[in-house]
């Protein structure tokens, strides 16, 4: 069976999404210095100007590369660096970023399947202030970022610093991002599970989620069916086959009797049951609100055993003490929640 015990994941095009866009923030920063420029000419060539500008060079160089590009010949001379500079000063405010919808959920539930969860971006300390703004930052073990590390995706040595610093081998971290090539193919090249998130391809061997709220069920789904990196077992295959209205692989299976796509439904949603709300997914989006943040992002429930117990897994001896201060007031909450009054005790484990 599969085992992974950390996942990082991407910031800009995964976790935060620029609001309401690049094209408009643009316009606004020249309109404050009188330069008229339309947000849907400054969106379409934004694109253009990022994927041609050469990503070696420092983050202040690089990015007013790609304002000049964006801009091109609608930018007159004389304020050029003052509409560079409120460019740049804008993404560090964090009106001008969203959160993708489910993230806060999916990354506690993340820590429900007992990993240790970071970023890794190629993104520059700008986001360190947005992530804290946001509220974001406490849910996390580490922020790596490529401007404090050296090195950026797909460079094999942003995974493996990764790895290290959190203390598991690197076959053991999952990557998940937006990118097919930084965040998936780099991935698998470094030696760990690459995970796409959105709408684009995945290389191959890589897993996918279609949003960020998907995320841990397809990590459930890896460490539970996977029989190596990156590919689920025949028959998770062809159930998934069934749901999209693809062929199924019929390679050695020839004889599996064809299933109609209401059979399907039906046993995914007894599989993963997403017919009713379990214990499980109440604590999953209520976590962050049972303990203090700093003290939540290092434990995780685990499971709840059918005797009622609520298995915590701490990262170690001194979080389990300091969780165990809490666990009379975190129970009389949990017993609080819906669907959640089976839970009548807890028990406390070391990672």
């Amino acid at each position: 069976m599969p085992e992974l015990k950390a996942i990082t994941l991407d910031l800009a095009g995964t976790i935060l999404f620029p609001h309401p866009s690049v094209g408009a923030i643009y316009s606004r920063c020249a309109l404050q210095h009188d330069v008229h420029v339309s947000a849907e000419i400054l969106e379409k060539e934004f694109h253009n100007a990022y994927a041609h500008t050469l990503k070696n060079s420092k983050p202040e160089a690089f990015w007013r590369a790609v304002v000049l590009r964006t801009f091109a010949d609608k930018l007159p001379p004389e304020k050029t660096d003052q509409v560079v500079k409120e460019c740049w000063l804008a993404f560090a405010d964090e009106k001008s970023w969203k959160v993708a919808p489910g993230t806060i959920s999916a990354l506690t539930a993340l820590r429900f399947l007992g990993l240790k969860v970071a970023v890794l971006s190629n993104a520059d300390s700008r986001l360190l202030s947005v992530l804290q703004a946001k509220k974001l930052s406490p849910l996390f073990d580490e922020v790596f970022l490529s401007s404090s590390t050296g090195h950026a995706k797909p460079d094999p040595r942003s995974y493996q610093h990764c790895a290290r610093t959190l203390g598991v081998a690197i076959s053991a971290m999952a990557h998940a991002g937006d990118n097919p090539e930084e965040d998936g193919q780099g991935a698998i090249t470094a030696g760990a599970v690459g995970i796409i998130v959105g709408g684009r391809h995945a290389p191959t061997h890589c897993l996918r989620a279609e949003k960020i709220s998907d995320l841990p069920y397809v990590v459930r789904a890896y460490l539970t069916e996977g029989k190596q990196k990156g590919k689920f077992s025949r028959s998770v295959q062809n159930l998934l086959a069934n749901l999209r209205g693809v062929p199924e692989d019929r390679g050695r299976s020839t004889s599996r009797s064809s299933k109609s796509l209401d059979d399907a439904l039906t046993e995914v949603f007894q599989k993963f049951r997403f017919d009713r709300v379990t214990p499980e997914d109440t604590l999953i989006a209520q976590w962050h609100t049972l303990l203090p943040l700093k003290l939540a992002r290092r434990c995780a429930p685990q499971k709840v055993q059918t005797d009622g117990k609520l298995i915590i897994q701490c990262e170690n001896s001194i979080v389990k003490t300091e969780v165990q201060f809490h666990a009379k007031t975190m129970l009389a909450k949990i017993q609080q929640l819906p669907g959640c009054q089976v839970i009548r005790s807890i028990a406390l484990i070391n990672a």
